[in-house]
Formats: structure tokens, C-alpha cells, sequence
């Protein structure tokens, strides 16, 4: 019974839990310290219910007989001030010995359904940590704070801690009205007893930042109808000691915060509120422009003035970010700093960082006034020069020799990017477009080389036994996460040019533990926001990954490396990412594999040379993407490869591997000897073989040309890295001009075999042009397509190949063009959409 507590269902393991709480409360002694223990870490699972149970468990076998109160009824017990004193003792105890989690707002989560009246007894928590006799531990102070700050928010906000799944989607007017007189009763006996908890515990970084978070638990209208006017003081009395006394962003960040609550023009003690921010602010900016002169002034600076200068800037910076300070003006001096710092290098990166977040909030709080009322051209004009002069002091910093100071600039710059790229004026606010700005492409490919310096790099490993370091790999992880993030906003919001998503393509496979999530998201949307050109994106991911490799090791035995198995499993990936959509991806898998063809043979041996084009084993990560083709689209690329094979030298009878492994791919397992006559030995073809199909090379070479697809973008060039001599490919140029009907492959092309009779007729093709995706008849069709597609390759073992001859002329010669349907490979007129 104790094993099912971890139960992989959770509903199993909820009435495992209740069981043993029956067991528990009618069976003294049947469960053994043992198994409760087992039962003691559900209460910090994700799941509530379970949680919530296990929570149970614990109350009634630690809290409830150890209290003493087992006879009495629930008002008694609320009114017994040693037995809450013993709950919050015990509650502290198993918390700081268990140690089986940091935060204590799970624990108070789960004991909430059975303990929530004791754990809203706040003045028992707050008398336990202003009494000076109760001798408790740095640590123990820590924890009951923690607790007060998690039940304050429980009871005022009802929401359960972050990553806590609750199947509840709102409150009944009953718990909503609880919760209101909660939250009066919090704030009434709070708010004189705050600024003495501030005062008491204002030395300590780790405690006093959650109970500056307190006041968002507040009903601050109590502060004017209770006239506790005088605690307000205190209180932003004791706020800007703590402010002047810290540098800790934890701090400085809650601090601000608190001050933003308070400084709502809607409240009558507004003014009070805002004159104490002005003093705050005046005070750090006159320390912040007397510091700045002795650094410009001065070549050097000792730890303390570093320091100093640097705690500065950080608590404004924090403020900057929650406060308009618009108007103490202090773009100028920072942006002296910053520029000093390119310059010289001589500013230490402790103060380059708060500098940088100072400029980016100035920027930001000039873009909202701006935007809130008809701008003048002159306002434009400075905000945007600003900007661009912002931005070129990040570009500035990428190349600074610490890792913060370019992972910082990074992170605003992709931000300022974003914010004023082409998105800015949706919505109604064309008078911002000459804010528009579009990155230069030094900035592009600077920004892109961080990316591959800085995100894709092989972590250290986790799991070394040394806790600490475990937890900075996480830390270090988590930030490359939103490095990779950032770059990839700026490429689906059409900041970066797409083909940059190469970069970020090709180590799906590699990364994918780490950024898998990540890259397949932005897969996704580039597939949405043009599916041709994603396509493309990802045949140059492995043109690179390739051309790489070639120059690293040469083409010898290249489809042998390690490196080269990891791009077959990357290829394979992205053939998994087109779908089971097999019709709507059909022009883009047959443009990708002409396209790839192309470039497995883009640059010859010399002529008198039997060795493999440099390029030739592309076509193995080529076959990956073969059982995407419908087989018509197979035989068409074997004869397109044919023919182009005619104008590389081979040495006879002994055939290229990867042309052998590419034509296995498009081949039918049955029917590889026959189409491939040129790879494949003689004794491997078919025991019965028919006639030649009349005017073969005709029919292959019209139908081979009109692989051509719509629009098609031309192809990034790559630098060849091969060391001999090259001869281009003539022949697949004279191909080129050769080319010029595109409808005659697609539309003289019915889908083979038994289809034919039912799917020849244009009507069948008509797609709904409902804009929320294809309906239920059209993915009836495709299962229907796909499954006759996998009884052809059964069938066609049995027919003999004049029969399939006759049934193709004949299908050809019994279909006009106007019934042989839509083209397949325009996307335009078939007007099927990706989802």
C-alpha cells in the first residue's frame, strides 16, 4: 500500500494516500516510522491532490496528537495560543530536517485543505519572530518568514505556487468572499507590525526581501480608512533604509516593486508616497553623477569606489524599471560611461551592466511617452537616434572580454530589435514607422556568431555529486536557453533574414536535450510563415554541416565518421518534421531533392579521374527524406539522376556507394535492379523482364525537367573546399535552360496504380477553404491516399510490367488536361493550409 503512494496515476496514488490516513487515524502502530517517511516527500509533488493528501497525512501524524488538542473543536483550537505556537514549532522543525525542498510555500500549500485556519494565525507567526526570548536560528527565522509571506499569499490570492497543477479553474462566491475578509484581516494586523519586522531583520538580504513582498498581499485602501497614515511613513521610512543599505537585485527588486504599489495616483496618500521616491531618487542620482566625475575624471579607481559607483547604478536600474525617472536624465552620463568603457576598457564590467540596463530603460520610458500622444518629428528623430547610438554600443560590448558584459548586451540589444522592428506600428500607430529599424548585416552575423560561441557549446556534466556546481551548470544552462530564445524572435519576426535559421537548424540533433523544445517551436512557425523557403532552410542546415566536414576531413571516407551518422540522424529529424501531410508536402520534398541533387554533384573530379564528386555522399542524407515522395515523384528523381550521372566518369562495374544507397531509397524493394541499371549489378534484376517502354528517354526527359518547381529562391552559395581541380557541371546547366513547363509533370502525373480511377478527376482535388485547417473529408482522403499507397507496394509484386505500361498510356491517353485535376506541386491552387 505505501509503494502505491508513487503511483504513476495520480488518482491511485491519491487513494493510496486517503487509505493510509484511514490506517492511520483507526490503527495505531500498523504503520511504522518507515513507511511514513516514504509518505513525508509527497507533499512537495506538482500535483495538488496529491499534495494536498500527503499534507493530510502529515497533519495527522506529526501535528495533531503533538498539539494536544485532539478533544477539542475547531473555534477552541483556533483560540488555544500555546497549541499554535507548538503547530508552528513542529511545522518549522520538519521543514528545516527534512530538508527535502527550498521553498516553503508547497508545504503550506499542501497543509492548507486541513491546516488553514492555524496557518492564517499570523499573529502567532509574527509574535514568534518579533519576540526577543524565543532564541531561534538564522535559518529557523528564515523559514517562519517564508511560511508568513507563502500564507499571506495563499489566503489573499488562492492561487497554488509556481509549477502546482489545480484542476480548479476560478473560486465560488463563498471562497471569494473568505478570501476578501482574509486579506482585510492580513493587512490590519500587518501594517503596524511591517515596519518593525523591516527594522528588525533590515540587515538581511534572504529575509527581508520577502516581507517587502508582503505588501502586494495588502488591501492598501486600508492605510486611508483605518488612518494608519503614520505606519505608512514608517514603513517608506524603513523602505529607503533598506534600499540605501542593499545592492542585492532581490532587494532592490521588491523594493521598487513596493513603492510602485504605493505610488497610485488613486490613493489618497499618493503624494506622500511619490515625495518619498523624489528623496530616494535625488539622493542616489547626486551619489551616482559625484561618483561618475571621479571615474571620468580619474584612470583608477580602488574596490571601493567600484563598488560604490556600481551598487548606484544597480539600485537605479532597479527603480528604472518599475519608475518613470524620465526626468533626472540620466541617459546622458550613462551613455558617457558606456562610451568610455569601448574606448578605454578600462571600466570594470561590475559597472558596465547596471550602466547598459539604465540606457535600455531610458530608451524604453521615452518610447511610452511617445507613443501615448501625437509625437513631433523632432521627438522621433532623438528617440531613434538614441536608439541606433544604444545599439551600436552593444554591438560593442559583444566582442567585450567578459561573459556577462556581452551576454547583457546580447539580451537588450535582441530586445531593442524586437521592440522597434515592423511589429511597432501594427495596431493602429503609423506615426512610429520612422522608428522602424532594421539591423545592418555586420550586425546580423555579429549576433549569430555569439550564438555559436556562447549557446552551442558542449556543457559540463550534471550529476558530478557536487550540488553546487550542479546548480550553476542549471543556471548557466537556463541563460543559454534565453540567448536561444531571443535570436530566434528576432528571426520569426522578420528582424534577422530567415536563412540565418540555419544556424539554429543544423544542431537540432546535437542540442536537442538541452534546445530541443526550443528549435522545434521555431521550426514550426517558420514552416507557418512560409513553408518553401523553410524547407530550403533546412537543405542548407546539412549544405553547411556538410561542407564542414568536407573541410575538416576531406572526401574519403566521409560517410563513415561519426559526424556524418549524426547528420543522417539530423536529416532524418527533419523529414519527421514535414508531417504525415504527405499531398501538401509533395512539391517541397521533390524540390528539396532535385535541389540536393544539384548539389551532390555541383563539382566534378577532372575528367580523367575515376574518383566521386567531393559532394556525392549528400545524397545518403538525401535518402532520408526519400519515403516522404509519393512514387511516381521516386521514378521522375531516378531518371533526373540518371541523366545527370551521364556526365560524371566512373570507373565500370563498380558503382558509387551513396548513388546505390539514394537510388535503394527511391527504388521499390522489388523493382531497385530494373530502374537502377547503371548501380546495380545484372544477376540482382528481375528473373522475368518486359519489353522497353517505347520512347522511354523522351518521356523521362520531359517529365524530369518539370521538377521545376514555383518560385524557387536561388540557393546560398557555398564555398567548394575540395582540393583538386573542378570542372563544372555542364550538363546539369544545359538541363537548366532546357527547362520550361512546370504543369506538364504534375498534371500528367495521376497517382499510380489502383487510385487512378478514383482520383483522376479534378473534383476530387477541391479542397474546403476553411480558414482553421483542411476538414474531416480531406484527412479522410489522405488516409486513404497513404493506405493504397501501402497496398500498391503489396500488389505490385504480383503484376507484371506490361501491364502497368498499358495502364499508364492508357491513363494518359484517356485524361485531357482539364481532368486530370489541379497541379499537385502549386500549393496555390490546391489552398491547403499547415497546421
Amino acid at each position: 500500500m505505501v509503494s502505491m503512494v508513487m503511483d504513476r496515476e495520480y488518482d491511485v496514488a491519491v487513494e493510496a494516500v486517503r487509505l493510509l490516513i484511514l490506517i492511520l487515524k483507526n490503527m495505531e502502530g500498523v504503520l511504522t516510522d518507515a513507511d511514513c517517511e516514504s509518505v513525508y516527500p509527497v507533499v512537495y509533488a506538482s500535483n495538488r491532490g496529491l499534495a494536498s493528501a500527503a499534507g493530510e497525512f502529515l497533519y495527522w501524524k506529526l501535528f495533531y496528537p503533538e498539539c494536544e488538542i485532539r478533544m477539542m473543536g475547531g473555534r477552541e483550537r483556533r483560540q488555544s495560543p500555546g497549541a499554535q505556537r507548538t503547530f508552528f514549532q513542529l511545522l518549522l522543525s520538519f521543514f528545516v530536517e527534512s530538508e527535502l525542498h527550498d521553498h516553503a510555500a508547497y508545504l503550506v500549500d499542501s497543509l492548507w485543505d486541513c491546516a488553514g485556519a492555524q496557518l492564517k494565525d499570523w499573529e502567532s507567526l509574527t509574535s514568534l519572530l518579533l519576540e526577543k526570548d524565543q532564541n531561534l536560528g538564522d535559518v529557523q527565522e528564515s523559514t517562519l518568514i517564508e511560511i508568513l509571506v507563502s500564507s499571506a499569499r495563499q489566503a489573499s490570492e488562492g492561487h497554488p505556487p509556481v509549477g502546482r497543477v489545480t484542476g480548479r479553474k476560478g473560486l465560488t462566491s463563498k471562497e471569494r468572499k473568505t478570501q476578501a475578509d482574509d486579506r482585510v484581516k492580513l493587512t490590519e494586523h500587518l501594517i503596524p507590525l511591517l515596519p518593525q519586522l523591516l527594522a528588525k531583520f533590515s540587515a538581511d538580504a534572504e529575509k527581508v526581501t520577502p516581507l517587502l513582498q508582503l505588501l502586494s498581499c495588502f488591501d492598501l485602501h486600508i492605510y486611508c480608512t483605518g488612518r494608519l497614515e503614520k505606519h505608512l511613513e514608517l514603513f517608506l521610512q524603513q523602505l529607503q533604509e533598506v534600499v540605501v543599505k542593499h545592492a542585492e537585485p532581490a532587494v532592490l527588486e521588491a523594493g521598487a516593486h513596493a513603492l510602485y504599489l504605493l505610488c497610485n495616483p488613486e490613493f489618497t496618500f499618493f503624494s506622500r508616497a511619490d515625495f518619498a521616491r523624489s528623496q530616494l531618487v535625488d539622493l542616489l542620482t547626486d551619489r551616482f553623477q559625484q561618483e561618475l566625475e571621479e571615474l571620468l575624471q580619474s584612470s583608477f579607481l580602488d574596490e571601493d569606489e567600484v563598488y560604490n559607483l556600481a551598487a548606484t547604478l544597480k539600485r537605479l536600474s532597479a527603480f528604472y524599471n518599475a519608475h518613470d525617472l524620465t526626468r533626472w536624465e540620466l541617459y546622458e552620463p550613462c551613455c558617457q560611461l558606456l562610451q568610455k568603457a569601448v574606448d578605454t576598457g578600462e571600466v570594470p564590467h561590475q559597472v558596465i551592466l547596471p550602466a547598459l540596463t539604465l540606457v535600455y530603460f531610458s530608451i524604453l520610458w521615452t518610447l511610452t511617452h511617445i507613443s501615448k500622444s501625437d509625437a513631433s518629428q523632432k521627438q522621433l528623430s532623438s528617440l531613434r537616434d538614441r536608439m541606433v547610438a544604444f545599439c551600436e554600443l552593444c554591438q560593442s560590448c559583444l566582442s567585450d572580454v567578459d561573459t556577462e558584459v556581452q551576454e547583457q548586451a546580447f539580451v537588450l540589444l535582441s530586445d531593442l530589435l524586437l521592440i522597434f522592428s515592423p511589429q511597432m506600428i501594427v495596431g493602429g500607430r503609423d506615426f512610429l514607422r520612422p522608428l522602424v529599424f532594421f539591423p545592418e548585416a555586420t550586425l546580423q552575423s555579429e549576433l549569430a556568431s555569439f550564438l555559436m560561441d556562447h549557446v552551442f557549446i558542449q556543457p559540463g556534466d550534471l550529476g558530478s555529486g557536487d550540488s553546487q556546481e550542479d546548480h550553476l551548470q542549471i543556471e548557466r544552462l537556463h541563460q543559454r536557453r534565453r540567448l536561444l530564445a531571443g535570436f530566434c524572435k528576432l528571426l520569426l519576426y522578420g528582424v534577422l533574414e530567415m536563412d540565418a535559421a540555419s544556424d539554429v537548424f543544423k544542431h537540432y540533433n546535437k542540442f536537442y536535450n538541452d534546445y530541443g523544445d526550443i528549435i522545434k517551436e521555431t521550426l514550426t512557425r517558420a514552416r507557418q510563415i512560409d513553408r518553401s523557403h523553410c524547407s530550403r532552410i533546412l537543405l542548407l542546415s546539412l549544405k553547411q554541416l556538410y561542407t564542414e566536414l568536407l573541410q575538416e576531413h576531406g572526401p574519403q571516407g566521409l560517410n563513415e565518421l561519426p559526424a556524418f551518422i549524426e547528420m543522417r540522424d539530423l536529416a532524418r529529424r527533419f523529414a519527421l518534421s514535414f508531417g504525415p501531410q504527405q499531398l501538401q508536402n509533395r512539391d517541397l520534398v521533390v524540390m528539396l531533392h532535385k535541389e540536393g541533387i544539384k548539389f551532390s554533384l555541383s563539382e566534378l573530379p577532372p575528367a580523367d579521374s575515376s574518383n566521386q564528386p567531393p559532394n556525392l555522399a549528400f545524397l545518403e542524407l538525401l535518402s532520408e527524406f526519400s519515403p516522404r515522395l509519393f512514387h511516381q515523384d521516386k521514378q521522375l528523381l531516378l531518371s533526373y539522376l540518371e541523366k545527370c550521372l551521364q556526365h560524371v566518369s566512373q570507373a565500370p562495374g563498380r558503382p558509387w556507394g551513396p548513388v546505390t544507397t539514394y537510388c535503394h531509397s527511391l527504388n521499390p524493394v522489388e523493382n531497385t535492379a530494373e530502374t537502377s541499371p547503371q548501380v546495380l549489378p545484372s544477376s540482382k534484376r528481375r528473373r522475368v523482364e518486359g519489353p522497353a517502354k517505347p520512347n522511354r528517354e523522351d518521356v523521362s526527359s520531359s517529365q524530369e525537367e518539370s521538377l521545376q518547381l514555383n518560385s524557387i529562391l536561388p540557393t546560398p552559395t557555398l564555398t567548394s573546399t575540395a582540393m583538386k581541380s573542378r570542372q563544372p557541371l555542364w550538363g546539369l546547366k544545359e538541363m537548366e535552360e532546357e527547362d520550361g513547363s512546370e504543369l506538364d509533370f504534375a498534371q500528367g502525373q495521376p497517382l499510380a496504380g489502383t487510385q487512378r480511377s478514383r482520383f483522376s478527376g479534378p473534383q476530387y482535388f477541391q479542397t474546403p477553404r476553411n480558414p482553421s485547417g483542411p476538414g474531416l473529408g480531406n484527412q479522410l482522403m489522405r488516409l486513404s491516399l497513404m493506405e493504397e499507397d501501402e497496398e500498391e507496394e503489396l500488389e505490385i509484386q504480383d503484376e507484371s510490367i506490361e501491364e502497368r505500361q498499358d495502364t499508364d498510356m492508357q491513363a494518359s491517353s484517356y485524361s485531357s488536361p482539364s481532368e486530370r485535376g489541379l497541379d499537385l506541386l502549386d500549393s496555390t491552387e490546391l489552398d491547403i493550409e499547415d497546421f
